[in-house]
């Protein structure tokens, strides 16, 4: 089905804030706070374009933000103009992993941004998509119970790259833990006591069970809601992600990147079957090494074209600390959303094309499953499907 795609400057906001490069990111901090906005825009001193400090830089931040310079802490996110479509600014916010983008009008001036919120209400309110939430929805999320420890959740967070755990009982979803809390409520308040600045407040340590840090009021969504009103859910309650559950069990996520990867996929359906979309959080990264990842990609992408139909591979690649002489271990998540499979994998190796290899063998092994069935037995990928939605 082909959409009319709406361009950006109908749905930016006409807001914009500018700090110094030697400003302290503690600056940008009032700034979050009182607009909302996901992004502050930096300039160096001859009041050129240097980057952009991101909220997620001061929530996760474990240093002194009065110390810290703002151009130590911006971005080089690039910037969008108000004639370019949603569709592209979406596809810039996943590949530069940022919840919002610079605006400049056609003669390069800076005069707005855009966020995924933004980028959302294109659903919400323009484009009919014909999709329910069980389309997009990344299947069966890592869980974790009330007992388990605020250590162990960071520690699944952090191999599998995610930023929030649903926590269940009894099979039931009671709550939600994310990295935000886990840092506001354990890691920064040791910090902060470490210099002095916490007096009577008992400080959680990581030992702790995840029920005394974890959200209970969990906004849900079921598999058959529409995407539209999934996404005027995430608006309205100003989250980023809705926990999908049928009788109350955890059976998927949905998530702001999950929203950007079906607009950002808009542009190139009916171009390409698969559109590959690759984003980094990685400090150093060769162009002969993204090279090397999309020949990986589209490797895998013509292997089983006839079987996978058309939508989108998105790979997103990011850094552990260890290292192997130079060299940093590479995660790397990949999922494959088409108009007949929905697949999620992870794979980690000492460089990123490899880590993409072992995240798309993952995945070609569940398909060679799913694809072994459905030749011996007409009618197996429909009860496939069905059985993934139930579980």
């Amino acid at each position: 089905m082909s959409h009319e795609i709406p361009l950006i400057r109908d749905y930016m906001r006409y807001e914009i804030y500018f700090v110094d490069e030697d400003d302290p990111v503690s600056k940008c901090v009032g700034i979050f706070r009182e607009t909302g906005l996901p992004i502050v825009v930096v300039l160096d001193k001859r009041g050129r374009y240097l980057g952009v400090v991101v909220d997620r830089v001061v929530i996760r931040s474990t240093v002194n933000l009065e110390s810290l310079k703002t151009r130590n802490a911006a971005i080089k996110a690039p910037i969008v103009k108000t004639s370019d479509t949603i569709s592209k600014a979406a596809r810039y916010m996943l590949e530069n992993v940022v919840k919002g983008l610079p605006v400049s009008n056609e003669e390069g001036k800076l005069i707005g941004t855009i966020s995924v919120e933004d980028v959302g209400r294109v659903i919400a309110e323009k484009l009919k998509m014909n999709m329910k939430v069980k389309d997009v929805m990344t299947r069966d999320p890592i869980t974790i119970t009330t007992d388990t420890t605020i250590g162990k959740a960071l520690v699944l967070m952090r191999e599998n790259g995610i930023s929030r755990l649903p926590v269940i009982k009894d099979n039931k979803l009671v709550g939600i833990v994310t990295i935000r809390d886990i840092l506001e409520k354990v890691v920064q308040p040791r910090t902060r006591a470490t210099l002095g600045e916490v007096v009577g407040e008992r400080i959680k340590s990581l030992s702790y069970p995840v029920s005394n840090i974890m959200t209970r009021k969990v906004v849900e969504a079921s598999p058959e809601d529409t995407l539209e009103n999934a996404v005027k859910k995430m608006i309205d309650n100003d989250i980023s992600c809705l926990i999908v559950t049928h009788n109350r069990r955890v059976i998927g996520i949905i998530t702001w990147t999950d929203i950007l990867e079906v607009i950002a996929s808009l542009e190139e359906r009916e171009k390409v079957p698969v559109n590959i979309q690759v984003s980094f959080k990685i400090s150093n990264i060769s162009e002969q090494e993204k090279n090397e990842i999309m020949n990986v990609a589209e490797s895998f992408v013509k292997k089983f074209r006839e079987f996978i139909g058309n939508g989108y591979l998105l790979l997103h690649f990011k850094e552990h600390k260890e290292k192997h002489g130079e060299e940093r271990l590479i995660h790397c998540r990949a999922k494959l959303t088409t108009d007949r499979v929905n697949f999620t994998s992870i794979g980690e190796a000492w460089t990123p094309s490899l880590a993409a290899k072992s995240a798309l063998d993952r995945i070609e092994r569940q398909m060679l499953t799913m694809k072994e069935l459905t030749e011996r037995y007409p009618y197996v990928e429909e009860v496939f499907k069905r059985l993934l939605g139930e579980l």
